[in-house]
This record gives structure tokens, sequence and C-alpha cells, in this order.
């Protein structure tokens, strides 16, 4: 899935006096196609502007301003009207911790439960909802789409960061070496903010949340470029670390990987272009029936490869290459 349909996402709670519960009051969103864009243009206007250093003040205030935040006890409507605005289909919304936390905050707040969530011992890793707010012009152009399929409400996918990142947020944004202004900011205590005070002091929650949203935008931007030019996967098809070293190891077993040349902006880049290898033994893939079978059935043995013979790959010195050059 392409860039403009991910978003990274973040949720504020505070507890309520007599039952306890986690009552939301503020979410933010960053679409990572706006944050990719912004990041490369910043690239391309200083290119001796190293990877830790503070990005210049300038564009600092506009990738804020690119964050989105919905403020009151409705904000979790607040934000489906507004993505149900958004012309695609299918979006994905990622958190950080969302399986242990933000996840839990949306079913707790739907109004309608549409769809099972993919609820594991880890938490849930995935819930999908019809969003009851899509715009009526938007389902009909969908409806007249043939190749839609299903209801013309938008397929909305909540997952989770934390199954391919086990750090904090904090720890993720510096082994990314995102700029200074671009990581957590460590030293808030969230937990001040409560029922009583959250809205007068709005003015020093704000800033720190918008932050965060933007700090998991940029590590996931990172994240995807690079899983993309070494396996050709990205964390939008693919719920766990797990699960992405299964397909990306499926991809290369069947494709070569050669880097061409083509137009960027004005100049020009080098990308990966994959081609499917001849001459080779097919294996199964995770979609096979029987492999899908096997594996749900050895689940409680642990992880399984429905292998009869054993793969060499030298992958992993070419992913290292790639995670030295970002860590530059």
């Amino acid at each position: 899935m392409s860039d403009d349909a991910l978003f990274a996402w973040d949720c504020e709670t505070y507890s309520e006096k007599d039952t306890r519960r986690a009552i939301p009051y503020a979410c933010t969103l960053i679409n990572l196609e706006k944050v990719r864009k912004m990041l490369n243009r910043i690239n391309n206007l200083f290119p001796d502007l190293k990877s830790s250093d503070p990005l210049p003040e300038e564009f600092y205030d506009k990738l804020m301003n690119v964050v989105e935040i919905f403020v009151g006890t409705d904000c979790i409507d607040q934000m489906l009207k507004y993505l149900g605005q958004y012309d695609r289909k299918r979006l994905i919304l990622i958190s950080h911790n969302g399986s242990g936390f933000d996840n839990w905050i949306v079913l707790k707040n739907a109004k309608k439960l549409t769809h099972c969530p993919l609820k594991t011992p880890r938490g849930i890793l995935y819930f999908p909802l019809s969003n009851p707010y899509t715009d009526e012009d938007l389902q009909k152009k969908w409806k007249r789409q043939k190749e839609i399929k299903g209801n013309y409400l938008q397929h909305i996918n909540f997952t989770c960061s934390y199954q391919h990142e086990s750090s904090s947020l904090a720890a993720w944004g510096n082994s990314s070496n995102l700029p200074a202004n671009l990581r957590k900011i460590a030293d808030v205590d969230i937990a001040k903010y409560t029922q009583d005070n959250w809205e007068e002091l709005r003015h020093e929650w704000e800033p720190y949340v918008k932050r965060d949203t933007l700090c998991l935008g940029a590590c996931l931007k990172k994240y995807n470029q690079v899983t993309k030019e070494v396996v050709n996967q990205n964390m939008s098809n693919n719920l766990t670390a797990p699960s992405l070293s299964l397909k990306g190891w499926y991809y290369l077993y069947h494709y070569d990987k050669e880097m061409v040349e083509e137009e960027w902006y004005e100049t020009t880049r080098m990308v990966a272009k994959h081609t499917e290898k001849e001459n080779i033994e097919k294996v199964y893939s995770h979609t096979n029936p029987f492999i899908r079978n096997f594996i749900r059935r050895s689940i409680k043995g642990g992880r399984v490869s429905a292998n009869r013979k054993s793969f060499e790959t030298n992958k992993m010195d070419e992913i290292c290459n790639v995670l030295n050059i970002y860590r530059t």
C-alpha cells in the first residue's frame, strides 16, 4: 500500500475519577506521504545537513502544522469524520503500542463493531473498522467502480508498529538517527493531565503529543523505506516483523533485484527493480491453503516453516549495509 494511505496516529487519555476508565481527550494524525515529501524536500535543500542535526525552524514548524489534532472526549469520532472525507477506500492507521493501548481505546469508543479484531496474547494486533462517517459523494464514486466489492464505506485498519520495533518510541527515534527536534520529548509527565486540568493545560501537552506523532511518522517512513528497498515489503501488509521476514524471504527467493536510474525532481536517483528468477524450484508461500493450514495447526509449537530442504542466502549482509547507510 502506498504512503498516501498510511497514517501515524496517537491517542491521549485521562483516568475517569469514579470508574478509572481511560477517556480519550486528544488524537493526533499525520499522513506518511506528507512526511516523506517534506523530509525529502529538506534533504534536497540542505544536502550537508547531518541526520542528527535539528531541522531548520521554518521546516520544523511546517511539519508540526501537517499534524492534525482532534481535541475533546469525542476526538475518536472527530478523527473518523476527518478521514471520511479522504479519497481512499482503504486506510491503515499505525500507532506505537497500539496493540496494548490505542487499539483498545478505539474498540471501546467505536459506535458499532463492524469487524472482528485480531486479538492475541500480544494484544489487539489488528482492528478493522468500516467508517460510518464516510462521505456520501465518495461512496457514490466507489459504487461506480466495479472492481470495488463489498459495502462502499471507507475501510480503516488500526495496526501496531510495536510488533516491528519493540523498543520505546524515544529509543526508536534515537536509533533511527532522526533530527534532534523530531525525536520524542522524553521529559514530559503526561500522567499529570487529568480530568480536571487537561483543557486548561492544553498549551503544555499539545506540542508534546504532536511531536510524538511526528516522531512516529518519521520512524515509519525510514522503516518502510529500508524494508521496501531490501525485501520489497513494508509495514502496511505485515502485522509483525516475523511476517515481514517470511514474505521478504519468499520474495527474494523468487526475484532478482537490480538498481536502475530514474528521474527524481530535477535530478536522478537509483531505485530497486525486481525481476522474476528463471529455472528455480518453486516453493509454496504462506498464502497457499495447505501451508496456511499447516502453520495454524503447528502454531502452538512455535514458528514453523514448511520446507523439505534448507535455503541459504547472503541477504543479511545487504540488510546490514543498508542499515549502516541510514545510521550515518
